[in-house]
């Protein structure tokens, strides 16, 4: 039983990776995972390059897109194609020939994106030599745009300053906002604030400016405790019924993570980015749109058990220092103590997004890696 359930939940994985291969019968990929992953100078990918790493360095050209996830990243060359990373620190020097979707601690863009860079962190910072060919779309602590903007910005924040120049309009939800004497907003500003924006001597706004004082509503208390509560209850309940009928492949999964972290996140990435794009891709012919939607009902479960082997992995990892984890009991012991564990750290301001993504990336390749582990032991 516990074999055919672990075939099972590597076949839902397999079946969303096979829908991104269907659509895109022709495309190649090249996939690398390792502590440090150096494309050099000189050096010329030809194809979409998948990376995972603590550290990735980008020195050549990449012809495809770029998919990267590790502590930094850093591109100094050039990437033809797209880029979809996320990292502690994402370091964009090079040119990008396409859009720039980023997640990260600190996100610094210093070359030319020729398409929309949408970036989600704790501070982005858009050097002046730096320049935004597409919209820039954020979500952050504190964003400051040295660089050139060519058509809108949008985006919510607790400081934003603008320096250079935006040749759309501005849409802004922000705490407080600075206009510098050397901004030139070709558009209109509207912002959302409860504080009247810096707008110093110098700056051009070429269109409207609209500041809206955003309603104050008092959260009811514990409000977001509730959620959680049931959300851990339900996640707990779907967690025990997977140990209770298949514990090998459950403890599997938990130590693939420990064992083999980098490919269990690369190969996340992988079907946690590529997946929906793929979908999509498919659903836009009549013969793949009962295939994509399957694709994408198969992925939204697949992310939601992934918290369940996170958590028991997180568990195993803190009672095994004290006793052996193998029992069904003690295994319900430490779903429960991992899950309250993700549950507290997602209360934290700030760091439930980035929870949830290290939950979803670990969780979904350390099912495939679990699977080709067990397959070879068997």
């Amino acid at each position: 039983m516990s074999k055919h359930i672990s075939t099972g939940l590597a076949v839902i994985l397999v079946a969303v990776l096979l829908t991104f291969f269907i659509s895109a019968p022709v495309m190649a990929a090249d996939l690398r995972s390792q502590d440090t992953v150096t494309i050099a100078s000189g050096e010329v990918v030809d194809d979409d390059l998948y990376v995972a790493g603590n550290t990735v360095i980008i020195d050549g050209v990449v012809n495809g897109d770029l998919w990267a996830i590790g502590s930094s990243i850093t591109v100094n060359g050039e990437v033809k194609g797209s880029i979809v990373a996320a990292g502690q620190t994402v370091d964009i020097n090079g040119n990008v020939g396409h859009a720039a979707r980023l997640a990260g601690e600190t996100i610094n863009i210093s070359g030319d994106i020729t398409g929309d860079l949408m970036a989600f962190s704790n501070a982005t910072n858009i050097a002046s030599k730096a320049k935004i060919g597409g919209d820039f779309l954020f979500g952050a602590g504190i964003v400051r745009i040295d660089g050139l903007v060519e058509r809108d910005v949008k985006g919510s924040a607790s400081e934003v300053t603008v320096a250079n120049g935006v040749g759309g309009d501005m849409e802004l939800t922000v705490d407080n906002l600075t206009v510098a004497s050397t901004a030139d907003i070709q558009g209109d500003l509207t912002y959302a604030s409860e504080n009247e924006a810096d707008i110093q001597s110098g700056a051009i706004v070429g269109g409207k400016t609209t500041h809206n004082v955003p309603e104050v509503k008092k959260p009811a208390p514990f409000s977001g405790i509730g959620g959680k509560v049931v959300g851990f209850l339900m996640a707990f309940v779907t967690g025990l019924i997977i140990i209770l009928v298949a514990p090998r492949m459950s403890a599997s999964i938990a130590d693939s993570i420990r064992a083999k972290p980098w490919a269990s996140l690369g190969w996340g990435a992988v079907i946690l980015f590529a997946t929906p794009l793929a979908a999509i891709i498919v659903c836009f012919t009549v013969i793949g749109i009962p295939v994509g939607l399957i694709a994408l009902a198969l992925y939204a479960i697949a992310i939601y058990i992934s918290q369940v082997f996170v958590g028991l992995f997180l568990g195993r990892w803190i009672i095994g220092r004290f006793r052996e984890t193998e029992s069904k009991a003690i295994m319900v012991g430490a779903l429960a103590s991992g899950l309250v564990i993700l549950s507290i750290l997602r209360l934290i301001p700030y760091l439930d997004f980035w929870i949830g993504l290290a939950i979803a990336l670990f969780g979904l390749g350390a099912v495939l890696v679990s699977e080709t582990r067990l397959r070879a032991q068997a």
